[in-house]
């Protein structure tokens, strides 16, 4: 899951096209949610899906692979999974900040998800994954954290998809600055 997102996140497809790649067998036993990507999976899959058409498919999952979202990761726990979660980086366009990357570093050390910032990283977790799924399970999550975590992640999303307020920095300084922005490159990633 990369969520709904207007940013596109090809890296995360790529990892998953690459990795299926390499193990070809398993291409049907994935499903992606690709939202604004431009990459598309080579698996099954759907850019955006309704509420339970996802509820379906994560109920039926041995394995959540998503964004750090909050909500995406909260929804693996609701499933008692540990999700293996790849942030979003501003650097590569993939989010306004890396608010993402600081949230999920958090929950990490608490052990409530498998991160990889790599792809070397996500291919292990997957081949953990395809050995001992019970790495991946939630054992004990008897305590109000989770829903916590939940409330704050989510709290912390809408806090940064608002809009920014611009202030008057002057009229030259405000047409400098518009004028860097048009001329600014586009950041591009590879596979």
């Amino acid at each position: 899951m990369v969520g709904t997102d207007h940013h596109p996140f090809d890296r995360l497809i790529n990892w998953v096209n690459d990795w299926l790649y390499a193990h070809p067998d398993q291409t049907e036993r994935f499903f992606v949610q690709w939202g604004a990507a431009s990459r598309r999976p080579g698996c099954p899959g759907g850019q955006f899906l309704e509420v339970d058409e996802l509820a379906t498919l994560l109920d039926q999952a041995d394995i959540v692979i998503c964004h750090g979202g909050p909500g995406a990761i909260s929804d693996a726990w609701a499933r008692k999974m540990v999700p293996i979660v790849v942030p979003r980086s501003a650097k590569l366009g993939e989010h306004v900040d890396d608010h993402q990357i600081d949230f999920c570093d958090e929950i990490a050390a608490l052990g409530r998800i498998e991160l990889a910032y790599t792809f070397p990283e996500f291919s292990s977790l997957l081949a953990k994954a395809e050995s001992d799924l019970s790495r991946f399970r939630v054992l004990n999550s008897g305590s109000g954290a989770d829903q916590a975590v939940a409330h704050l992640g989510g709290l912390i999303e809408e806090l940064v998809s608002r809009p920014r307020r611009l202030f008057p920095i002057g009229e030259g300084r405000w047409l400098r600055y518009c004028r860097r922005i048009r001329r600014s490159p586009h950041i591009t990633t590879g596979s």
